[in-house]
């Protein structure tokens, strides 16, 4: 595990994206979140806390972002991301329309957390 990518409270998944500087720290990132879930059980009970808050995005950035969100389908259960800027939330729109996953966007880290946890299994 990373420092930015790790299991906090309740099993969730934390990919910590914020306060990314460069796209080349936030590619490195998407990275190591890409190779972290492939280590994890394949079969759609993980839940994942993404924060973006304060980071800097490009195009590659961009794209990144959606290619990650496509590869983790088949593991995921429930997704919630914070700190969209308003920009930002234009780039989530279309990135949930090309993926086809729902990820739902909360104000913040503690929000996300009670919205995931309504998909625990009983």
């Amino acid at each position: 595990m990373t420092e930015r990518i790790r299991v906090i409270e309740h099993g969730i998944v934390l990919q910590d994206f914020s306060n990314v500087a460069s796209p080349e720290e936030g590619l490195r990132a998407i990275d190591e979140a890409r190779l972290f879930m492939a280590k994890q059980p394949r079969d759609g009970s993980v839940l994942v806390l993404t924060d973006v808050s304060g980071s800097i995005f490009n195009q590659k950035m961009v794209d990144a972002m959606r290619a990650l969100a496509v590869h983790h389908r088949p593991w995921i259960r429930g997704s919630a991301l914070v700190g969209l800027t308003a920009i930002m939330r234009i780039i989530y729109r279309a990135v949930v329309a090309i993926t086809r996953r729902e990820i739902k966007v909360c104000e913040t880290r503690a929000e996300a957390v009670a919205y995931l946890l309504t998909f625990k299994k009983p």
